[in-house]
């Protein structure tokens, strides 16, 4: 049987959810890139948890790394390095698109999200894309 429920204090203090969590595994979104959520940019709301405040009104940073060959450093001898462990470490990472010279990408230090859990706030989400 379905309930409805009301606030006693009424509506003045409803509010939506803006609450995101960390996903412990790479979840590319529909285009392959893996979506990296700048933690300076949302406020902790657990201390034992990732789960992040986007505050009122929504808003957050998210990194989008695309699916390449990196490294952390700009020569094919240094160890390849994965689009998750760019999310977790953040700074400096390179790749060398076909025909070019190696290209810098700056990953700000964050936690992995899915795409399917930032799709509600599609709108207040500054995504950049590597």
């Amino acid at each position: 049987m379905p309930v409805i429920l009301t606030l006693h204090s009424g509506a003045a203090l409803a509010r939506s959810s803006n609450l995101v969590s960390a996903t412990p595994v790479e979840s590319p979104d529909a285009s392959g890139r893996t979506l990296c959520l700048d933690t300076d940019s949302v406020y902790p709301a657990s201390e034992t948890q990732e789960i992040y405040d986007l505050g009122e009104p929504p808003y957050a940073r998210v990194t989008a790394i695309n699916e390449r060959d990196y490294h952390r450093l700009p020569n094919k001898g240094a160890d390849g390095v994965g689009e998750g462990t760019m999310c977790r470490e953040g700074g400096l990472f390179y790749h060398k698109p076909a025909g070019s010279s190696w290209q810098e990408v700056n990953v700000p230090r964050g936690v992995l999200v899915s795409a399917t859990a930032l799709t509600s706030f599609a709108s207040e989400i500054v995504i950049t894309d590597l």
